[in-house]
């Protein structure tokens, strides 16, 4: 299925509508599908937009054909050589032969996977510049390099429930959660910077407390 490349990019970019014309001829349950999905561009929820309508479109005109069942949602990972399912996925198998047969859904995921982690970059930086705003007096500059690597994400992966593809990230208990939005990076802000203040303000006050100790020799020579 090399030619999936052709059918759902146009000018290098995913197409939703080429990947819909794919599905339909392709004969894969596409109207029954889309009533499942309740719209015709692929929002399953006012907070999670489909990442990749052309994803959603490839994976659900071939897991059928490879015995996949969703759901279960699928929660796709990269690795060094290909995409796989998390461990203890007992479809592992059928979707490792999936993602060899069809090297084009590869390309989807990563394409999807790019772009998630490129708005999520844009989003935290947007954030920083708004709360930053009046503060150009003072050094922010050690805060923000501890915040921005604090930020980083642990691991991310693509999800596909059957009615949408949507990229998920790792936080640092271990749970999986959307890729965070300008909204969340500005709620994470807000609570770093008061630990920030807090935790200065008790160094502060701690060294204002540690005064320094005469010794005897001190002392005799009168201070």
């Amino acid at each position: 299925m090399d030619s999936i490349n052709n059918q759902f990019f146009i000018n290098n970019t995913a197409s939703p509508t080429s990947a819909k014309a794919y599905a339909k001829n392709d004969d894969i349950g596409f109207a029954q599908m889309m009533a499942t999905r309740g719209s015709v561009d692929g929002l399953s929820g006012a907070a999670k937009a489909d990442v990749s309508p052309a994803l959603t479109m490839a994976l659900g005109g071939l897991i059928g054909r490879y015995g996949i069942n969703v759901p279960p949602k699928l929660r796709i990972l990269p690795t060094k050589k290909k995409y796989v399912l998390e461990e203890g996925d007992d479809r592992s198998g059928k979707f490792d032969m999936l993602i060899t047969d069809n090297p084009g859904v590869s390309e989807l995921l990563t394409q999807a996977h790019t772009k998630a982690l490129t708005d999520r970059e844009a989003a935290m930086e947007s954030a920083i510049d708004t709360f930053m705003r009046g503060k150009g007096g003072y050094d922010m500059r050690g805060f923000l390099t501890e915040f921005k690597e604090d930020q980083k994400p642990r691991a991310v992966s693509v999800v596909y429930d059957g009615l949408g593809s949507y990229v998920e990230e790792q936080d640092a208990r271990g749970a999986w959660r959307l890729v965070k939005g300008e909204s969340d990076f500005m709620d994470d802000l807000m609570k770093a910077y008061t630990r920030y203040n807090t935790t200065n303000a008790a160094v502060e006050y701690n060294k204002g407390k540690s005064l320094p100790t005469l010794n005897r020799e001190q002392v005799s020579q009168g201070g």
